[in-house]
């Protein structure tokens, strides 16, 4: 055994003190079965940390193929979905915290917009591993003073990110996406809302077969398409954060027919809307839903 001595001041950046963990998650292959459409979260970051298996993963407007030792950074309010890969699988942990804020950046963002949401853990991956796991198994066997286990951990996990990790710039979009990039902007504003074809493609001056083709070819979705997946993806949100009723959540994001979205929920996800929030959040915690949700409210 060899002893390092480490005759130094402690340091305290005091940036970790006011992030707040929200969850933690560990999901295995069979519930990464389960694709995630598109969606956000609008009030707090994610990190989601992959440790087994390999999956793709779309971020805003890139597809990224990410493998075990890969974290992923979700700033505040960013567009995401994920599939984990059909053979291998995927198994990975994620959290979200609150309250985050570096300087020069937005709250709730971690890295800048140059910076590739993907980092490659390397030599770091173990403990980033290690610490997801150590928060996780605190939380989910309810032990003494977890919270304050987990606020240690999550200072050590942002100051591994924040100052050690090995970040790498991201690719530029070339000029010709700025129409494609303006009028999915808009749709983020609008997916809730009827949005016509027609009226989208009078927007940019193309014809509705061209912006189809275009738009598809830049973002993997049809216009049609990539407001499905937003809402559906909203709805997924929905089931797992709120108590809201299948009926609620149909007529929140646009459907009327409350069939027509069961089944369409069921085309993407694989399951009805009800499966799905009781395979997500675990029978115990479905049936303390309602609470569940009051509490985390309240908590903010």
């Amino acid at each position: 055994m060899t002893v390092v001595y480490y005759n130094k001041k402690l340091f305290q950046s005091g940036f970790e003190k006011n992030i707040r963990l929200l969850y933690v998650c560990k999901a295995d292959r069979t519930q990464t079965k389960i694709p995630t459409a598109l969606h956000s979260h609008e009030e707090n970051l994610e990190l989601l940390y992959v440790y087994a298996g390999k999956g793709v993963f779309r971020i805003e407007n890139q597809l990224f193929h990410i493998t075990a030792g890969d974290l992923l950074i979700y700033n505040q309010g960013v567009l995401h979905d994920e599939w984990s890969d059909p053979e291998k699988g995927m198994e990975f942990f994620n959290c979200g915290l609150s309250g985050v804020q570096l300087d020069g950046l937005k709250p709730g963002h971690l890295i800048s917009d140059g910076i590739s949401p993907v980092l490659h853990c390397q030599a770091l991956a173990g403990r980033v591993e290690n610490i997801f796991e150590s928060m996780h198994e605190q939380i989910s066997e309810d032990r003494t003073h977890a919270e304050i286990f987990c606020q240690y951990a999550v200072s050590a996990l942002m100051i591994l990110l924040v100052y050690q990790a090995p970040w790498e710039n991201i690719t530029q979009k070339s000029k010709k996406d700025t129409f494609i990039l303006y009028l999915k902007e808009y749709m983020d504003n609008h997916y809730l809302t009827d949005i016509n074809i027609d009226a989208l493609a009078k927007m940019i001056h193309m014809s509705p077969s061209n912006l189809t083709h275009q738009f598809k070819k830049r973002i993997g979705f049809s216009p049609i398409q990539y407001i499905i997946h937003r809402r559906i993806g909203k709805a997924q949100s929905l089931l797992i954060s709120t108590d809201k009723s299948i009926t609620e959540i149909s007529m929140f994001i646009g459907y009327d027919n409350v069939s027509y979205f069961n089944n369409l929920f069921k085309r993407i996800v694989g399951m009805a809307p009800k499966t799905y929030r009781k395979c997500r959040v675990g029978e115990i915690q479905y049936k303390n839903l309602d609470y569940l949700c009051k509490l985390t409210i309240k908590n903010k």
